[in-house]
């Protein structure tokens, strides 16, 4: 009975720990009422250049402080303070549940929004991490890498353009050795970097912490022995780390801190190469509504440009776009291979649309780019974390060209200069965007094929078979969304036809092929979903099966599981007899909280101790069904599991053991020890149950390490007189560890 109210007790402690921990909320003021705001005083001279250039007024009441009648008491009921955004006249607090009912209740409070999960950082491993050979130039300049020059750069740098007149803000983890490092040499020594500000630990360090910054810094103005990393190398920079891996509910409120700090001081542009997606949304909630969404398309009214990456989960199961990059003013940015000769996907990007059928991404650049190591070197690192900032260097040298746009009419030219413009798909937008828009160096691409409507099919006939074998096509529906898109690779040149009811109810049919775009009505009555063949060409690895809108993930998996564990000693029982189990875990739920159940087998031996030099075993195999309370504390991070189990014996057998004395009597060779006998145990329990509990380490989606706990309620020994003579069950408790993997 101590025992088991020992246990209840852990268990509710537990419980209390996972429920009732601080929580962090966004609390919603209604009003600002008897606040005073001067906007001469509040922005830097170049903000105020901004507002006045693009219409928007100084004095809107987004800019107006929170009432501090307000925001004191809502302090005071708070356990910290996370931050405060004027744009949305909001808190970003940690409170208790009891605190946060209070806090609800207030006559000046509108509402109440609880924050929950992590943030992603849109880049995958780095490579090759001392790389000192040469970086790819091209040979007649000497001053470019592929990753700038695939974006046309030579254009700008033949005209001396290089974002001189902009301001950047650059939204990371920190950015370690900026201050040293030689490739941000040409900023220090012109003062370049106007401002930073480290808004988890409210100071204006921020060199050091997650590396992730730095590389994404050099990829909008870096410069290695005097070739462009990122072609922005004039700008002016706003450094700002807004995100920490031990903090998971408090960077939505660090990020929208961040944007008003980026207005306040005269940010044109703002790179975001992170993203919220899976740990704290649905596929379905990718449609602009999110609150970093809303503190981008804001950004915009404001004359800012938001450049953020569409994030890497392409090629896992949600697939889709992350936001603030989902937002309608955010210029998105997917990533293709690093290649000069071949344009392809890069297999990680996320695709469009968004979740309300808006193209996504808009453009793409290289996934894969030489960046700066925060230990001084350079090195190579793939992500869509790194097309984003590329893409930003290009939109500042873009906008110095035609310094008159507001920044919603920046993000539409640098849509019309991508290379396949006006052609687009959800992998790559409408392509990589080009200088030569720009510089007055473009020149209109001359037809490269004919789209030929044969009545019942439209076929593809090349004029030549130069330039490169990659075509572009889509299968558009109404509304400008597309039930299809492909990319097809032309060996021979040769026609490729496709009958009309292959085209299923599609509207139009889109085809880019060498910089050419042209469309042909399918004029088709058939109600089937698009769905082409490979025919003789290759269809290379775009998603063709897409649907709108996307599918809400319901957030349920299934996993499997190995348990190795230890049945713990007492006066009877040998310490540690072993338990081993395998199975299949399910879970079903939301994002903080999700229910599991799991099927089993296990396996125990119990040992007793040596009696004589003889012992007892039993072996038993059972089916087992798990119940768990699955409680997320840190989002891809660490997990709390509180349940019960119960068993069904299948087998159980009995081993009567007999050892020699000492194994020294020569006339008795020792062989180990003998099995006197071997039957079935029939004195035990079919049914076992008790409860359980689990702490666990995510190390990705497909492992989990954990240990775990559990005590059994139930007897196994229905007569206790009968083994050794003696009323000791085996001990109730169990300890061991588990690893899970998942699908």
């Amino acid at each position: 009975m101590k025992r088991q109210l020992l246990l209840i007790a852990i268990t509710t402690l537990l419980s209390t720990a996972a429920v009732a921990q601080p929580k962090c909320y966004w609390v919603f003021l209604t009003d600002k009422n008897n606040t005073e705001f001067d906007p001469y005083t509040y922005f830097d001279s170049k903000a105020i250049e901004r507002y006045e250039k693009c219409g928007a007024s100084l004095y809107d009441i987004s800019n107006y402080p929170l009432n501090r009648n307000y925001t004191d008491e809502i302090s005071s009921l708070s356990e910290e303070v996370v931050g405060e955004s004027r744009w949305l006249n909001a808190m970003g607090i940690m409170a208790t549940d009891e605190n946060i009912e209070i806090i609800r209740k207030l006559s000046f409070v509108k509402n109440v929004e609880e924050i929950s999960s992590d943030y992603i950082l849109a880049s995958n491993e780095t490579y090759n991490a001392d790389i000192e050979e040469e970086l790819e130039i091209l040979a007649d300049k000497g001053i470019l890498t592929n990753q700038v020059i695939r974006l046309g750069g030579q254009h700008f740098i033949d005209k001396g353009i290089d974002g001189k007149g902009l301001r950047i803000a650059v939204f990371d983890g920190g950015f370690p050795y900026v201050d040293k490092h030689v490739a941000f040499q040409h900023l220090r020594d012109n003062n370049q970097i106007i401002s930073t500000y480290n808004f988890p630990n409210h100071r204006e360090d921020v060199y050091g912490w997650n590396s992730h910054g730095t590389m994404v810094l050099s990829c909008i103005a870096g410069i290695k022995d005097g070739k462009k990393l990122g072609l922005a190398t004039g700008a002016e920079f706003l450094l700002a780390r807004t995100e920490v891996n031990a903090e998971p509910f408090k960077e939505e409120v660090w990020w929208e801190q961040a944007v008003e700090w980026a207005d306040k001081n005269g940010a044109d542009l703002i790179n975001s190469s992170l993203g919220y997606g899976k740990e704290r949304h649905y596929t379905k909630d990718m449609d602009g509504t999110s609150y970093v969404a809303k503190a981008a398309n804001m950004a915009a009214r404001k004359g800012i440009l938001v450049c953020c990456s569409a994030g890497n989960e392409g090629d896992v199961k949600w697939a889709t776009i992350v936001t603030p990059s989902d937002a309608d003013s955010v210029l998105c940015v997917g990533g293709i291979i690093s290649s000069l000769k071949e344009y392809r996907h890069i297999s990680f990007s996320s695709y469009g649309p968004s979740a309300d059928g808006r193209i996504k991404p808009n453009v793409c650049a290289f996934g894969h780019a030489k960046v700066a190591s925060p230990n001084g070197r350079f090195t190579e690192a793939d992500g869509t974390s790194f097309s984003s900032p590329l893409t930003t260097g290009f939109c500042a040298c873009a906008w110095q060209t035609r310094p008159n746009l507001t920044a919603m009419e920046m993000k539409t030219e640098v849509e019309k200069s991508g290379d396949l413009y006006p052609y687009y798909d959800y992998a790559f937008g409408y392509g990589v965007p080009q200088a030569a828009y720009f510089t007055g160096d473009y020149t209109q691409p001359q037809r490269t094929f004919n789209l030929i409507d044969n009545n019942e099919s439209i076929t593809i006939h090349f004029l030549n078979d130069e330039g490169p074998n990659e075509v572009f096509m889509n299968v558009e529906g109404e509304n400008g969304i597309l039930l299809g898109y492909y990319q097809l690779i032309t060996e021979d040149y040769s026609d490729i036809s496709y009958s009309k009811k292959e085209l299923g109810n599609g509207k139009k049919i889109n085809v880019s092929y060498n910089g050419f775009y042209d469309s042909c009505p399918i004029s088709n009555n058939s109600t089937e979903n698009v769905k082409l063949s490979r025919k003789d060409n290759a269809i290379y690895a775009l998603r063709n099966d897409n649907t709108f809108p996307p599918k809400s993930d319901s957030n349920k998996h299934i996993t499997f599981f190995f348990r190795y564990g230890y049945n713990l000693p007492n006066a009877t029982w040998d310490g540690y007899s072993r338990n081993i189990a395998f199975g299949e875990r399910n879970y079903v739920g939301g994002k903080r909280y999700q229910f599991a159940y799991a099927f089993a087998f296990d396996f125990y031996k119990y040992t007793s101790k040596s009696l004589t030099n003889a012992k007892t075993q039993i072996n038993t195999s059972n089916f087992e069904l798990e119940l768990l309370n699955h409680f997320i504390i840190v989002p891809k991070g660490f997990y709390l599991d509180l349940g019960a189990y119960g068993s069904v014996t299948l087998s159980r057998k009995e081993k009567f053991i007999m050892s020699p004395p000492d194994g020294d009597d020569p006339a008795i060779p020792y062989k180990g020890d003998v099995i006197v006998t071997y039957k079935k145990f029939k004195d035990i329990n079919w049914y076992q149950y008790g409860v359980i509990a689990r702490a666990s380490y995510d190390f990705g989606e497909l492992l989990t390490l954990s240990v775990f706990g559990t005590y059994r309620l139930s007897k196994i020994i229905k007569n206790q007189s009968i083994l050794l003579n003696t009323n000791v069950d085996p001990s109730p408790w169990s300890i061991g560890i588990e690893l899970e993997f998942g699908l």
